[in-house]
C-alpha cells in the first residue's frame, strides 16, 4: 500500500463524500490487510458481523450447493464493499469471499461502521443508496433465472459485463476475460454450455472471443436480444 490511507479510503464510494479529517476518523477505525488469489478472506460460515471494503483488486461472492455445485452470485470491485447485511443485522454471512485478484482490503466492526453512518449523514446516504443499487440487482437477477433460458441469461451477462469494462463506439473490450466456468457459475449452468453459446455469437459477428479477451463488437444489436426478451415476458 503505497498511499497513505486517508487517500486509499477516497476510493470507496461512501467515503469519497468526506473532508479529509474524517476520512483520517473513519481510516483509523479499520484494520488493513493484503490478499493474494483465491485466499479466502470471508467464510459462508464465518459468524463475524464487520463490514469489508476493496480498497485494491476485486473479489467474487460465492456459495455452494448441497452437492457441491459452485454459484457466483456477483463480483465486487475496488470502491465497493462487502458483509454489509451482516454488519446491519447481525445475522450469519449469505457467501463465501474470494480475491480474483491479488488485494487490499479494508476491515471495520460493525459497531464502528453504525458509528461512521450515524456521525457522518452523507454516508449514510451513499450507503442508502449502494443498498437500493444492491435491490435492483437481484431484483433483476432473480427476473433472469425465473424467465430465461441459459442463452438469454448469457447475453443478458455479457452486456453487464460490456457495462463494466466500458463501451466505445458500440463496442466492449473484456479483458482479462472471464473463463467459461466463471461465467457459467455466475448464470446457474455449466462450461460446455457457456462455450456452445459464446460460439453462436461469434458466427452471428455479435463477440471474438480468446481466452484472454472477450470483445463484443456490436453492443447495441446483444442490447436489443437482451430487451426486445424482457419486453415480451412483462
Amino acid at each position: 500500500m503505497d498511499l497513505d490511507k486517508n487517500e486509499l479510503l477516497t476510493r470507496v464510494s461512501i467515503f469519497s463524500v468526506l473532508a479529509e479529517e474524517e476520512r483520517n476518523v473513519v481510516a483509523a477505525k479499520c484494520q488493513w490487510s493484503n490478499y493474494s488469489k483465491n485466499q479466502t478472506v470471508l467464510d459462508e460460515s464465518d459468524s463475524s458481523t464487520d463490514i469489508f471494503f476493496v480498497i485494491e483488486g476485486s473479489v467474487s461472492a460465492k456459495g455452494f450447493s448441497m452437492n457441491g455445485k459452485e454459484v457466483t452470485y456477483t463480483f465486487i470491485s475496488q470502491g465497493e464493499m462487502f458483509g454489509e447485511f451482516a454488519a446491519i443485522d447481525n445475522q450469519t454471512r449469505s457467501a463465501s469471499i474470494q480475491p480474483m485478484e491479488d488485494a487490499v482490503i479494508a476491515r471495520m466492526s460493525s459497531a464502528d461502521f453504525k458509528s461512521v453512518l450515524h456521525d457522518y449523514p452523507p454516508v449514510a446516504v451513499r450507503f442508502a443508496e449502494h443498498l437500493v443499487q444492491k435491490l435492483r440487482y437481484l431484483t433483476n437477477r432473480v427476473f433472469e433465472f425465473s424467465t430465461m433460458s441459459v442463452g438469454y441469461r448469457l447475453h443478458a451477462e455479457l452486456l453487464r459485463y460490456c457495462v463494466e469494462s466500458g463501451i466505445q463506439e458500440n463496442a466492449a473490450k473484456i479483458e482479462p476475460a472471464p473463463t467459461h466456468y466463471e461465467i457459467a457459475a455466475r448464470i446457474s449452468t455449466h462450461r460446455e454450455a457457456v462455450s456452445r453459446h459464446l460460439s453462436q455469437l461469434e458466427a452471428a459477428g455479435i463477440v471474438e472471443a480468446s481466452r484472454k479477451r472477450i470483445i463484443v463488437l456490436d453492443v447495441n444489436r446483444l442490447r436489443d436480444i437482451v430487451n426486445e426478451f424482457s419486453s415480451d415476458h412483462l
